[in-house]
Formats: structure tokens, sequence, C-alpha cells
């Protein structure tokens, strides 16, 4: 286990081994472009304590060193600016806080496109930490339709974003 410092900003993803996790992780395999899916679940960090933004039962927080203390995560840092992250923070709040979970857009993730073209505003867990990572200008716009497994592959790929932990918290 490796301590590490979290900075306002940083995104994660994590495992769920209960049945919701795990057939979100055998529908991320089937499509997926590398043959791996590990996590199920995704979220941004608005703070050093732990504190995270999330799509739950409702958009709200938790804290990531006891909610995920048992969960293996990746935690990736996007290399942008603190005032970049803070105002896509700032929009993400404002759109979404309080917002219930839309778990009929879990359907729609059956067939990826399917996701990416609903009209609906509500966003799960992933397109939620999706948006927030646009809003900072790391990521494209195409957020809908994006899961746990594509943004991790992401942030161990792409160079805008330094992955800071791939295992569990310590």
């Amino acid at each position: 286990m490796k301590k590490i410092e979290l900075i306002a900003g940083d995104v994660f993803c994590s495992s769920n081994p209960m049945w919701l996790g795990r057939a979100i992780n055998a529908i991320q395999w089937f499509w997926s472009k590398d043959g791996e899916s590990k996590y199920s679940h995704a979220g941004i960090i608005l703070d050093g304590s732990g504190t995270t933004l999330e799509a739950l039962w409702t958009v709200s927080g938790r804290n990531i060193f006891d909610a995920c203390k048992n969960d293996n995560l990746i935690i990736a840092r996007p290399d942008c600016p603190r005032p970049a992250k803070e105002s896509a923070l700032d929009q993400i709040m404002l759109r979404h806080s309080g917002q219930w979970y839309p778990f009929w857009r879990l359907l729609f993730h059956l067939i990826p496109p399917m996701a990416k073209v609903a009209l609906f505003d509500r966003l799960v867990c992933s397109e939620l930490t999706a948006q927030y990572l646009f809003f900072a200008g790391v990521r494209h716009k195409q957020y809908k339709g994006t899961n746990p497994d594509m943004l991790a592959d992401e942030w161990r790929r792409w160079k805008n974003f330094d992955v800071i932990l791939e295992g569990m918290l310590s």
C-alpha cells in the first residue's frame, strides 16, 4: 500500500465486488478494445482529506478513505492549472449537485452508442467525471457514453494525466 497526497481535482475509479459492479465490468469487458475491465465506479476528489463528488444515489460526496479502503483504485491527476480545475468543479456542482442517480441510463450502456446519443441531462458516475474533465480542458466533449473502464484506460495512456495510484489506499 502506498501513501498518497490527494489534491482537489484528482479523479478516481474504483472496483465494486458486488453484483452491480460485476455486471458493469462484464458489459465494459464485452465492449472494451483491450479485453479488460477492472473498475465499475468513478468520481472526483474535492480536497486533500479525500472528500469526493460522485453520482451515488444522488450526486453527493463521501470520503474516499472510508468508502474505498478495501477497493482497487486508480487515481489520476489531470495536468491542467488549478483555476481550470476549480472552474470545472464549480460548473459540475452547479449543474448536477443533488440530482438523483439516473439508473435508466445504465440500460443505454448495454449498447454504448445508445448512451452517447441519449437526450437526458442526468449523468452516471463516469459521465459526470468525464464532463468535469472536459470542463477542465483535458478531455474531449463526448462525455455521454463514457464508462469507468474508458476513463482508466485514458488516464494510463493520455499525456494529460498522471496516475498517482493504482492499487489500494493505505
